[in-house]
């Protein structure tokens, strides 16, 4: 381990032990100007033991660290977050899956089609996506008072999502995320149908 692997984990250690439920834009931000010298990708494949909320907060308090992330940027961090934890053992608390609910929920994106799409991922690491997004559909949905927290105090503005949302889908490499629950769930049973005639 280098000395700046070493300096990552006691930054990212320090702001998990210190943080509080209530942990948004004012607890973090004190913290970017060190965050910035890591990739995100390093970054969040540590933060994968933290539980699911503490890092969806730390990422919806951070737009700094992914608003101008490309699709391939996205692809590298996925990658980081392989192999995932089998989904059937973990609840919507596991955030080594934080992927794919920041971008399907939050920007709107399709994280789940991006990822099958990928040839560096192995068939078994696609179907864990899909039976992890089934287990999870319906919290890959925004309700009011997730909208009613993107308000630029408690984490960022509904408006830069927005930003950031349309300049992924403008690359014409990621769809955006516009499925119902029934939809979804559809989508993924037919997915996970394919990959089991693959596997026979």
């Amino acid at each position: 381990m280098t000395n700046k692997q070493q300096d990552m984990i006691n930054l990212l250690d320090e702001m998990y032990w210190n943080a509080n439920y209530s942990s948004s834009i004012d607890y973090f931000s004190q913290f970017i100007n060190e965050l910035k010298k890591y990739e995100l990708a390093e970054i969040l494949a540590y933060q994968a033991k933290f539980p699911f909320l503490y890092v969806i907060s730390f990422l919806l308090s951070t737009p700094l660290l992914w608003m101008n992330k490309s699709v391939m940027d996205w692809v590298v961090i996925m990658s980081a977050l392989n192999p995932r934890p089998k989904p059937f053992k973990i609840d919507i608390e596991d955030a080594g899956y934080i992927d794919i609910p920041f971008l399907c929920k939050y920007m709107r994106v399709n994280a789940i089609e991006l990822f099958l799409q990928q040839e560096i991922f192995s068939n078994q690491d696609k179907e864990k996506i899909l039976l992890y997004s089934n287990k999870v559909a319906i919290f890959l949905f925004m309700d009011e008072l997730d909208i009613e927290f993107l308000d630029g105090e408690d984490w960022v503005h509904l408006d830069l999502i927005e930003v950031a949302k349309l300049n992924l889908v403008s690359s014409g490499r990621i769809n955006q995320f516009q499925y119902t629950e029934d939809e979804l769930t559809e989508y993924i049973q037919k997915e996970l149908k394919a990959f089991s005639i693959l596997e026979e």
